[in-house]
């Protein structure tokens, strides 16, 4: 039984391919909390790859806190309970929660059909495209592609991308007043490019998070379409209801 094919994602490092793997392993409870891991030889043979690949897939693991690492004994599942954090909400990753940035490409193109009505442009018209990837503990995350009007675009110095958000750019670097952002989400299916650099079959849906950015005159500075792996996100939502009325044409009951 073929149990890994190394280049079913190409372009994704070994260990982040193995420690997807693991991970769900661990998730699905296959691998039962409190219970030893088979040993790194073991997953060495297991998956026909070097010792250092899948000695940083488990690093991965145990920084997460799925996994506990013990000197001479081996590596165990760490119990639900004591795991680590829960992972990062969007709202932490659009505030600018910590995460590695990895630039994947700047370029000048053509405004997609998508684009072109929140962006206010023509149609044709020439657009600045940026696409990063998201990354905790070597683990693709989310994928982020923004687009702005070339002159707007061509400011944003290419070293910053991988410090900061988009936004903070805007509002730090350039000094541009920001109106209120348009936030809309859905689930997709994600194309090529995105399946790829998240390592996700094109079948597997993702949570496209768009923001629509304008300056304080209402005018669209920026679009940003992010897709974000739905087996490692939650949305939150805290609803608060009014305060209860009295119900018209109710009857008081006597006691």
């Amino acid at each position: 039984m073929k149990l890994f094919a190394p280049a079913y994602h190409p372009g994704v490092p070994l260990h982040v391919q193995i420690e997807r793997v693991l991970r769900d392993r661990i998730q699905s409870s296959a691998w039962e909390p409190g219970r030893p891991i088979p040993t790194e030889l073991e997953l060495v043979r297991q998956f026909n790859v070097s010792r250092s690949t899948i000695r940083a897939a488990l690093q991965a693991l145990a920084r997460d806190g799925l996994i506990v690492r013990h000197r001479g004994r081996g590596s165990f599942v760490q119990p639900a309970a004591q795991r680590g954090p829960s992972p990062p909400t969007i709202t932490n990753l659009v505030l600018g929660y910590q995460v590695q940035i990895e630039v994947i490409t700047v370029e000048r193109v053509r405004a997609p059909g998508h684009i072109v009505e929140p962006l206010g442009v023509e149609p044709g018209s020439a657009v600045m495209r940026f696409v990063r990837l998201e990354l905790a503990g070597g683990a693709p995350l989310a994928v982020a592609i923004n687009y702005m009007r070339e002159d707007l675009g061509k400011k944003i110095d290419v070293n910053d991308l991988s410090k900061t958000s988009m936004l903070e750019l805007l509002r730090d670097r350039l000094r541009l007043k920001l109106g209120p952002i348009r936030t809309s989400i859905s689930a997709c299916l994600p194309d090529e490019e995105v399946a790829s650099l998240l390592g996700i079959h094109l079948t597997q849906p993702t949570l496209l998070v768009r923001l629509v950015v304008p300056d304080r005159a209402g005018r669209p500075l920026e679009v940003c379409d992010t897709f974000y792996r739905g087996d490692r996100y939650r949305y939150e939502v805290e609803t608060r209801l009014p305060q209860a009325r009295p119900l018209r044409g109710r009857r008081r009951r006597r006691v």
